[in-house]
């Protein structure tokens, strides 16, 4: 089959000696076979993947901060009333300008920094950069032409370099063309305008047309790149001023540790508090033999000095912080929308886990840690599988790009993976026990307030229930239970207890609190009540006003915390009703009982069921927790 032959075939059909055939024939004659061919490569790299448009524009921003900038603002264009298309939007974004107040770039360097690799960081990688990738990168990701307009203090006017796909060769050696004098973006210049901007020297950035933007509307896309920022440069934002068209970005902690950040609240007012912190020294190297990567951590400023005159090794610091968040501190119900709770909650919802700071710069936040069996054998440590809990405490975790290799970082600075070492050495400093305690903590900080509710709502006295009706209601039936007469004057100084009480507190004469007494009493026969006796029994009979059958719970005992209080809580209120109904009987039984019967009761009730009854309630609690472990 010739050349001409197998044009006319579909290329699915054809084998791939063919397919070959096909894609050489289209090469020009001269083909130099460069590293980065033609037009279609430059489209597959547009799809590296950054995760939104602020991922992107981070990239731009930490050229400016390296550069020396003292202020990046960030302008949008927005579409004009006479060329908006049929169903485009008023605050469609047309343009993004990036614009710096740093001592720009030379004509040739311009053009250098919209190749791959073009960076002037790469001998030094001690700050933001190190690879010479953000630029073209990014911009190429969000739009199909980026213009870098930037004049010195020496120049006299504006250069502009530009990268445009659609300008690219199908095949061939892809070059920048030569920078030339320009003038700026009228809306860049109208942007300076307003603000009262004059740059003596600067880079300005811009997106044109930008086709792959997260948020297209430029009201959306402001609060995005603002939020994003203000958590990412959180640590930055003290020597440099970032502007998000009229509005100063603002720091944000997600650990809410610092004061000078938004939606901070001080400790004695039920704001976050820092748990754990500690700096940690650590030695990085390969095994000559294998390639494998080490991280160690070094105990003394002895095995520091003996690191430091290791060729092979770097040495770096680690630091780990945990912030717990007081209950209430961080809420997330649709309710709480627009309190500063809620508002917290919103920056936790993305934050939940442990957050890498590179270079004072937020990369990523990983919300895995290693929890299986094999990993915590292979001394990774025992960390907890993250539940909602997480949102209420934090881990941060802060280093060097020196340390870069140990952390995985990309270049595009999106992503951490940290080597097995990384978790060795966290386990080493006990960070791994830590995040357990925070997580043990919420829950138990839960787990109580659930309690306390569920409690508060089954002893209101407004609140029917159905138990003691049904009590009641069988008590017709069987016909009402004639007291022994020893029991008949224990209920009598009830009643005249309860007579006294109640003439105190309302004013009223006897007769009337006798009255409204027996009304109570006859509404409602039977009660369920609520004491407090540490190491007591876990209920008692009592004659209430003396006029009534009441079982009184004591919130003291095990029984109440661990079942009671559970059933309450649950949806389907008929499991603690029976239980109310069991307390009831044995209650009406003992409350009947005379002489040695009423003893034996007695002794049965504190000496022999209470105690038996707390011992194994504590002791399945705990194989709970062991088997949640277990499952986790």
């Amino acid at each position: 089959m010739n050349s001409t032959e197998t044009r006319s075939i579909p290329e699915r059909m054809l084998t791939e000696l063919q397919r070959q055939d096909e894609y050489i024939r289209e090469l020009p004659e001269n083909f130099e076979f460069p590293l980065f061919s033609g037009r279609q490569a430059v489209e597959s790299q547009r799809k590296s993947g950054y995760k939104t448009t602020a991922h992107a524009a981070r990239e731009i921003v930490d050229n400016a901060i390296e550069a020396g900038a003292s202020n990046v603002w960030i302008a949008l264009e927005r579409v004009s009333a006479t060329k908006r298309e049929k169903f485009e939007r008023k605050d469609a974004i047309t343009a993004i300008a990036f614009i710096d107040d740093g001592p720009g770039m030379r004509a040739k360097m311009a053009r250098f920094a919209l190749s791959w690799g073009g960076g002037t960081h790469t001998r030094e990688p001690d700050f933001i950069a190190k690879f010479g990738f953000g630029l073209p990168n990014s911009s190429i990701n969000q739009t199909r032409r980026v213009e870098v307009y930037t004049k010195t203090s020496e120049d006299d006017g504006w250069i502009r370099a530009f990268l445009d796909i659609n300008e690219i060769p199908a095949y061939g050696l892809i070059q920048i063309a030569q920078p030339e004098k320009a003038k700026l973006p009228q809306f860049v210049v109208d942007f300076l305008d307003r603000r009262e901007i004059t740059l003596q020297s600067g880079t300005v950035v811009v997106w044109q047309k930008p086709d792959r933007l997260t948020y297209a509307q430029a009201t959306v896309l402001k609060q995005h790149l603002k939020h994003d920022f203000g958590v990412v440069y959180r640590y930055l934002l003290d020597r440099v001023r970032v502007h998000i068209e009229d509005e100063v970005v603002k720091k944000v902690d997600p650990l809410f540790l610092s004061p000078d950040a938004l939606f901070y609240l001080a400790p004695d007012q039920g704001g976050a508090t820092c748990e754990f912190e500690r700096k940690l020294a650590v030695k990085y190297w390969r095994d000559p033999a294998t390639g494998t990567p080490h991280l160690e951590r070094m105990e003394s400023i002895a095995d520091v000095e003996t690191a430091r005159t290791d060729v092979t090794a770097t040495v770096g610091m680690i630091q780990v912080k945990i912030a717990r968040f007081p209950y209430g501190f961080v809420l997330g119900e649709v309710k709480h929308k627009g309190t500063e709770a809620h508002k917290r909650f919103e920056i936790r919802k993305g934050r939940r886990g442990m957050s890498f700071v590179r270079a004072g710069r937020e990369i990523e936040t990983v919300d895995v840690f290693p929890t299986s069996a094999s990993d915590e054998a292979s001394g990774l440590g025992s960390w907890p599988i993250l539940q909602s809990y997480a949102y209420h405490w934090g881990v941060e975790v802060k280093f060097g790009p020196e340390l870069d290799e140990a952390f995985g970082i990309g270049n595009d600075k999106q992503t951490v993976a940290p080597i097995e070492d990384f978790w060795r050495v966290m386990k080493d400093a006990e960070v791994d026990r830590a995040v357990r305690e925070e997580e043990e903590e919420q829950r138990k900080v839960r787990k109580k307030d659930k309690e306390d509710k569920a409690a508060q709502e089954a002893a209101s006295p407004e609140k029917s229930n159905p138990a003691t009706e049904a009590a009641a209601q069988a008590e017709a039936v069987v016909g009402p239970s004639k007291l022994p007469e020893e029991r008949k004057q224990e209920a009598q100084k009830e009643l005249e207890s309860a007579i006294r009480t109640r003439t105190k507190s309302t004013g009223e004469s006897v007769e009337q609190a006798k009255r409204a007494i027996e009304d109570e009493a006859r509404r409602k026969p039977y009660a369920i009540e609520f004491f407090e006796s540490h190491g007591g029994v876990f209920y008692m009979p009592s004659f209430g006003s003396g006029l009534q059958r009441v079982a009184k719970i004591n919130k003291s005992h095990p029984f109440f915390g661990l079942l009671y209080t559970r059933l309450a809580a649950l949806d389907d209120a008929r499991p603690r009703q029976v239980v109310d109904l069991l307390l009831l009987a044995l209650a009406q039984a003992e409350l009947k009982a005379e002489g040695m019967k009423q003893t034996i009761y007695q002794h049965e009730r504190e000496r022999e069921w209470s105690p038996f009854l707390g011992n194994a309630l504590k002791i399945l609690e705990q194989m709970e927790y062991t088997l949640a472990d277990d499952d986790e």
